[in-house]
């Protein structure tokens, strides 16, 4: 849960994935993708300060979609991935100044961004909510410097907001998201052919996040997921989404309900008696300190239910790996309860501490950067660009 409070040190006169109190009378406004913790004072007395005010909230392609279902079109800019693109805003002493940002994914959910802020001599480097495999580094251009024939290096950060949810040894790896994919493929389509009434709820704790998961099972299975009615009508605006979700409740996979309410049955399947019915929670907090290697466990106390270790945050050995490769001058934690905030800030000061030869250089020169989205033959990932 972030507890950025919106304002960048470095650039007075904006504000990014906070839109109440201070970050109110700021110029231009950031939005890094459509989670609630993020969006905190978005709401449409905000939208009508916009447009009184002429100003503007930026975001990516697929997070204007969600938002503009609600909001009005007209202040939202989009912003296309890996271009460098100017924005005037006015600064804290009423000064009229010049931002260049740059919109790179965050392989968190779609629509995930990081911000690459650039003023004067400080590169400032937002990554809102992110995973990003180490090995992948290397590969995201708006970050390292190109000159002639030498390998690109690292671009020098003046400062890092990052997204520290799983800061803590006791999430030291996950899996990566493609195999946590497969063990739960596995699990439905076992269950699935035991019996033709059986049916499968996904117990997710987001309304938006399980993207992924959905795509990938709807692939797998060649069936739609049942989702609930708001998330649908927002995905039936981004296409190569739309057609791997339905709100028909006789598909045999459904995430239509929130946790709560999946833990007493399905509810648009009265028909379906709890015997045929498998229960699937993804989740990373069940796994601290537990080994991750196992992927997916049967739940000790609930009947019929599979626990699968699934992440979008990175994992502590993939923050380490973060800021030891682009080794910024200062690190501010986006998620940093008041009583953690010690043991949180001298994590990061042991990290960037940790010498240059532990590194693991996991890097294909001539490996395609992907965000560990599953390679299928024959699927169209064109809209990945902005997952």
């Amino acid at each position: 849960m972030s507890t950025f409070p919106g304002l960048i040190e470095e650039i007075p006169g904006i504000s990014v994935d906070r839109f109440d109190g201070k970050n109110f009378d700021s110029f231009a406004y950031f939005l890094s993708h459509y989670h609630v913790d993020h969006m905190q004072g978005l709401n449409y007395e905000f939208f009508a300060h916009l447009q009184q005010c002429n100003r503007y909230l930026y975001c990516s392609r697929i997070s204007k979609i969600f938002l503009s279902s609600v909001y009005p079109e007209i202040c939202i800019r989009e912003l296309d991935l890996n271009e460098r693109i100017s924005v005037e805003y006015g600064d804290t002493s009423g000064t009229a100044d010049i931002l260049f940002v740059t919109c790179i994914s965050a392989g968190h959910c779609p629509g995930s961004v990081m911000f690459l802020f650039e003023r004067a001599d400080k590169s400032i480097l937002y990554t809102g909510d992110f995973r990003i495999n180490s090995s992948d580094f290397a590969k995201i251009a708006p970050l390292h410097l190109h000159g002639g024939f030498k390998k690109p290096s690292p671009r020098k950060l003046t400062k890092v907001y990052l997204d520290t949810t799983f800061l803590d040894p006791d999430f030291a790896t996950f899996p990566t998201r493609k195999d946590s994919i497969s063990v739960m493929c596995d699990v439905i389509a076992n269950w699935l052919a035991t019996g033709p009434r059986n049916i499968v709820i996904l117990e997710c704790s987001a309304n938006y996040g399980p993207e992924f998961l959905f795509m990938e099972l709807s692939r797998f299975f060649s069936k739609p997921i049942h989702v609930k009615r708001n998330v649908y009508n927002n995905y039936c605006r981004i296409p190569d989404l739309s057609c791997h979700i339905t709100n028909d409740p006789s598909t045999p996979i459904h995430a239509c309900m929130s946790k709560r309410e999946a833990r007493w049955g399905l509810k648009c399947r009265p028909d379906v008696l709890k015997k045929h019915t498998l229960t699937v929670v993804p989740s990373t907090c069940k796994w601290k300190g537990k080994d991750t290697s196992v992927i997916g466990t049967w739940d000790d106390v609930r009947e019929r239910t599979f626990n699968l270790c699934f992440s979008m945050h990175s994992s502590f050995e993939e923050l380490k790996a973060f800021v030891q490769y682009f080794k910024p001058d200062e690190i501010f934690p986006c998620v940093c309860p008041k009583h953690l905030e010690r043991y949180i800030y001298d994590l990061l000061e042991e990290i960037k501490r940790k010498p240059e030869e532990e590194k693991k250089d996991v890097v294909q020169e001539d490996e395609k950067y992907t965000l560990q989205v599953l390679k299928h033959k024959d699927i169209d990932k064109s809209w990945m660009k902005d997952y």
